[in-house]
C-alpha cells in the first residue's frame, strides 16, 4: 500500500535534493505506479458510465422533442458549449464553485481535492465525463432522428404501439452502437486530460503522478507514467475499432 504523498518541491529545485517518486510515497515505484493506475482506471470507469447513461439520456430527450426545435435546440446547444470547455477549465471553475456555495451555505458541500471513492469522485468526474457526455448526447440524437424516420418505425406507429415500446424495443438497438462509439471517443479525450484534471485536484492517480515525477526530475517514475498513459489511450483507441462496424 503506497503510503502518503508529500507535496513536491517547486520545479526550479536542483535535482539534487529533490526525492524520487519513491522515496515520496516512501514505497517501491511499482507499488506506487499500480496504485495511482488503479485510481485513475476507477475514475475512468465512472466516465464511461456517467458519460452512457447521461449522454444517452440527454440524446434521446433531444431526439424525442426534435419537433420542437427551441427545447431540442437547447439541449443539444449546451452540451456544443460544454464539449467546447477545456476539461481542466472545468475541473478549477467546479472547484471554485463548490468552494463559494460552500462558504455561501456555511459548511462545505462537496470535497474539493483529495482522493476518495466518495464525495471526492464527483468533481473529477464531472470534469473528464464532460466532452464524453456531449458527444454521446450528440450523436445518440442524430441516430435517432434518422431511426425515427425509419419504414420499421412508421409501422409500428401504425399499428398503435406505445411509444415508450417503440423507443426501448424498435430503436435504441440501433442507437447503442452510436453511443457506445461516442462513449469511446469521449474516453480518448478523457484519458489526454487527465493528467491535469488530476493534478488541480489532488487526485492521485497516474497522471497526478506523472507530473510529479516532472517536478521531481524522476525520468524511471515519468516513463513508467507514460507507459500506463499511453498503453490507456490505445487500449481506448482498440475498443473504439474493434466495436466500430465495417462495411462491405
Amino acid at each position: 500500500m503506497a503510503g502518503r504523498a508529500r507535496a513536491p518541491p517547486p520545479f526550479g529545485t536542483e535535482a539534487a535534493v529533490a526525492p524520487t517518486v519513491a522515496q515520496t510515497y516512501q514505497a517501491p515505484l511499482a507499488d506506487v505506479i499500480v496504485a495511482a493506475t488503479g485510481r485513475s482506471l476507477a475514475l475512468l470507469a465512472g466516465v464511461a458510465v456517467f458519460s452512457l447513461t447521461v449522454g444517452l439520456l440527454l440524446g434521446v430527450t433531444a431526439a424525442l422533442l426534435r419537433r420542437h426545435a427551441i427545447q431540442s435546440g437547447l439541449i443539444l446547444g449546451t452540451t456544443s458549449v460544454v464539449a467546447a470547455i477545456p476539461s481542466f477549465f472545468l475541473a478549477y471553475f467546479l472547484q471554485i464553485l463548490i468552494i463559494f456555495i460552500g462558504g455561501a451555505a456555511g459548511h462545505a458541500v462537496l470535497p474539493v481535492f483529495g482522493f476518495g471513492l466518495d464525495g471526492h469522485l464527483v468533481l473529477p468526474l464531472l470534469a473528464l465525463s464532460a466532452p464524453a457526455v456531449a458527444m454521446t448526447a450528440q450523436l445518440t440524437a442524430v441516430r435517432m432522428g434518422e431511426v425515427f424516420d425509419a419504414d420499421f418505425v412508421i409501422t409500428a406507429n401504425a399499428k398503435g404501439l406505445l411509444p415508450s415500446w417503440i423507443v426501448r424495443v424498435h430503436i435504441l438497438p440501433h442507437v447503442l452502437p452510436v453511443s457506445l462509439e461516442a462513449v469511446g471517443s469521449g474516453l480518448r479525450v478523457a484519458v489526454a486530460s487527465l493528467p491535469i484534471v488530476e493534478y488541480i485536484l489532488l487526485w492521485n492517480g497516474i497522471g497526478y503522478v506523472a507530473l510529479q515525477s516532472i517536478a521531481l526530475r524522476d525520468p524511471a517514475a515519468f516513463a513508467a507514467c507514460g507507459v500506463v498513459l499511453a498503453t490507456l489511450f490505445s487500449l481506448t483507441s482498440l475498443l473504439l475499432d474493434v466495436r466500430r462496424p465495417t462495411i462491405a
